[in-house]
């Protein structure tokens, strides 16, 4: 059996352009250890793309069972691509959502009729428009911040003199974020930017919490519980920055096992399709869990899972993968 694993900062997408050194980082270590956690539980085959700029690790090249297929320019990377689109059935995609990225890839896979392993296209869609998933989750009312379009929010008179978060509809993580202490301090900035820019950002209030998210894999209607993260972000004059997600901390104890599934039933239940890794941002309030994002994807939350070693989160990932190797092998 032959899975494509996809990490598209690593993968040679970017082959073109300045590669993202943080997002780079970010991507190889979630590659490596969901790569590591898979060839510990069989004898898959694993093929990866490579940007030619990145040097993989020693145990990544010493093993008959990956396969890398190096990209040193946008024209290899298309040819390298489409060539695993053509000769394999099962993939895992790890990408950003920010432009669609993410959906356009599966998108690709599925007119293919090959399988993705992960959310279907309408869910990462919902997932990836913060404004969309903000509708959706207020109609199932899951808590979650009031959230405006930047230029409504330049409008709107009903806005308090508050904190408000401003980033991107689309974002993925920190990208982009910034805080202002102020209504006054958020619209001047927003008049700041190029409408075009405007356009594509949201506006929401600040709220007070511990930072957490919860890590779920979904297959059919079984949703495992991997993990309970803190986020620890730092906020460096108004940016927000994204360091690193840790488990059994101080902060996610507040959070029990029990709330966290209770939490993630509500998500799967308002959003249909949500299927493999998905992460759930939330702030933990005073008044409970709000909801802030839904990441249809595998997330950097994964990395410290899998380095704890208490239990391999690939594990419902190949159960998952075998189930469908043995239904395509019936219809064969």
């Amino acid at each position: 059996m032959n899975l494509v694993v996809y990490e598209h900062i690593t993968s040679g997408a970017l082959c073109d352009e300045l590669l993202p050194e943080s997002l780079a980082h970010e991507g190889e270590m979630m590659l490596h250890a969901i790569v590591q956690d898979l060839l510990r539980l069989s004898h898959i085959h694993i093929t990866i793309l490579q940007d030619t700029r990145l040097t993989p690790p020693e145990w990544l090249t010493n093993t008959q069972r990956i396969t890398i297929r190096s990209c040193a320019n946008r024209q290899e990377f298309e040819h390298q691509w489409h060539t695993c689109i053509r000769e394999h059935q099962f993939f895992l995609l790890i990408a950003p959502e920010t432009d669609n990225t993410l959906v356009s890839l599966q998108q690709q896979v599925s007119d293919a009729s090959k399988t993705y392993l992960g959310c279907t296209a309408e869910a990462t869609m919902v997932c990836s428009d913060k404004l969309r998933s903000y509708h959706q989750l207020q109609a199932a009312n899951i808590p979650t911040p009031t959230s405006f379009s930047a230029n409504n929010a330049l409008l709107d008179q009903c806005l308090m003199n508050q904190s408000y978060i401003v980033k991107p509809q689309d974002g993925a993580g920190c990208l982009d974020t910034f805080k202002f202490d102020s209504l006054e301090q958020t619209r001047a900035y927003l008049f700041s930017l190029p409408q075009k820019r405007r356009d594509k950002l949201i506006v929401q209030p600040y709220i007070e919490g511990a930072i957490l998210s919860i890590s779920i894999y979904v297959d059919e209607e079984n949703i495992q519980l991997l993990s309970i993260n803190e986020q620890l972000i730092e906020q460096q004059a108004q940016q927000f920055v994204f360091h690193e997600c840790v488990t059994n901390s101080d902060a996610t104890q507040q959070f029990s096992q029990q709330q966290a599934m209770q939490l993630a039933n509500q998500i799967h239940q308002s959003i249909a399709g949500l299927s493999g890794y998905v992460g759930i941002d939330f702030i933990l309030s005073n008044q409970g869990p709000v909801v802030v994002d839904i990441n249809p994807r595998l997330t950097t939350a994964y990395v410290n899972l899998s380095a704890t070693g208490l239990h391999n989160p690939a594990l419902p990932l190949w159960q998952h993968l075998q189930r469908l190797d043995q239904q395509e092998a019936q219809y064969a």
